[in-house]
């Protein structure tokens, strides 16, 4: 398989699709965009002189169609949790690479479910290729490399200077009203979103952070083994006050009707963040591991800004999945599994800053 061709971008027009195209056009590849939408489709397409093609998910037969002549997709459209299966299924049947930019909890254990199918049909899947996950799942596997005997690990991530896009904003509002998560004992087990309060040292700043359920409390299991684990990201201590009260707004945030009117608000004003922001925010990640007798080891992790740290470590992952085939690796990947923890230092501007050891008494 060349990455220069054959492959296709669904949901190439939503705002994180649209940096990716671009930063693929700029690497020399030129991928087949395809949405929903005919003119945006086409408008974009011409932009960049793509080929393109306009199919929905509703008809598996269209989207057959759509995939022909295709060896890898790497699924742009969210909410994912709308999006992955009839995209999926129809890989399965066509023998094409799955690739997605999720973080959803339910999206990756029902792609997880479908690995016994995509080593029959010799296909990968591989989701979270941006943001979600790819740099917290590297460094999950850094820390375990580190402390083998690790069954304990915090991952924490920020976002600074910059805004949350339209398509993250839609994802989220899937899941209001819903309980979060962790892993216990190597099941991943309904937790209080924000049950957890912690301040994190990013190295020059430091902030508060609430526990949620991102999508390595997934994938830092499948890629480590660890039973234990916690993700978090910055918050105020403000909002995690009010989330004490979630057991009485939650029932509400759950109605068709209000989901509805949230879903309203963010389709009126929000798209993403400014060409500024994209360039001048950045991203940081925090891991912590212990041990059984104590031992804990700490990293962290300085990115550029998360939207556009996605298109770059999509992209990057796009090229390098011919070297699965090679190596007869299919099936359900995530991308540190596939690709080891050095995956996140071959993106630009991406480095570990310095880590720390230190011996605590055994609790």
């Amino acid at each position: 398989m060349d990455a220069s061709k054959g492959w296709l971008i669904y949901g190439a027009t939503g705002y994180t699709g649209r940096l990716i195209v671009e930063h693929a056009v700029s690497q020399g590849l030129r991928p087949v965009l395809a949405g929903r939408n005919e003119a945006r489709v086409r408008d974009l397409a011409l932009v960049y002189g793509l080929d393109y093609r306009v199919f929905g998910l509703d008809d598996p037969n269209a989207v057959d169609a759509g995939l022909q002549g295709i060896e890898m997709v790497l699924n742009c459209a969210g909410p994912f949790v709308y999006t992955y299966r009839a995209m999926a299924e129809a890989c399965l049947r066509m023998l094409v690479h799955y690739l997605d930019i999720t973080g959803e909890l339910a999206v990756l254990e029902g792609l997880h479910r479908m690995n016994d199918q995509a080593k029959r049909a010799g296909i990968v899947l591989m989701p979270a290729t941006g943001f979600d996950v790819v740099p917290t799942d590297c460094m999950a596997m850094h820390l375990a490399e580190r402390c083998p005997d690790g069954d304990r690990l915090l991952l924490a991530f920020g976002n600074f200077g910059s805004r949350i896009s339209h398509g993250t904003l839609s994802s989220l509002l899937t899941r209001i009203g819903e309980p979060g998560a962790e892993r216990v004992g190597g099941e991943i087990l309904s937790r209080p979103v924000g049950r957890l309060l912690e301040r994190i040292d990013w190295g020059a700043r430091s902030s508060w952070c609430i526990s949620i359920p991102w999508g390595d409390l997934f994938t830092a299991g499948i890629s480590t083994g660890i039973p234990h684990i916690v993700t978090m990201t910055t918050a105020t201590r403000r909002l995690h006050r009010i989330l004490r009260l979630q057991f009485v707004f939650n029932p509400l945030l759950r109605l068709r009707l209000v989901r509805r009117f949230l879903q309203a608000k963010v389709d009126h004003k929000v798209w993403g963040p400014t060409h500024h922001e994209l360039h001048h925010g950045y991203a940081m990640v925090y891991g912590r591991i212990t041990g059984p007798s104590g031992t804990t080891v700490e990293a962290r992790l300085q990115l550029p800004e998360s939207y556009r740290l996605t298109a770059l470590t999509a992209v990057h992952i796009v090229q390098r999945i011919p070297e699965l085939k090679r190596r007869g690796t299919v099936g359900f990947l995530t991308p540190a599994q596939a690709f080891g923890p050095a995956l996140i230092t071959e993106i630009p501007a991406c480095r570990y800053l310095e880590e720390s050891t230190e011996a605590r008494p055994a609790l």
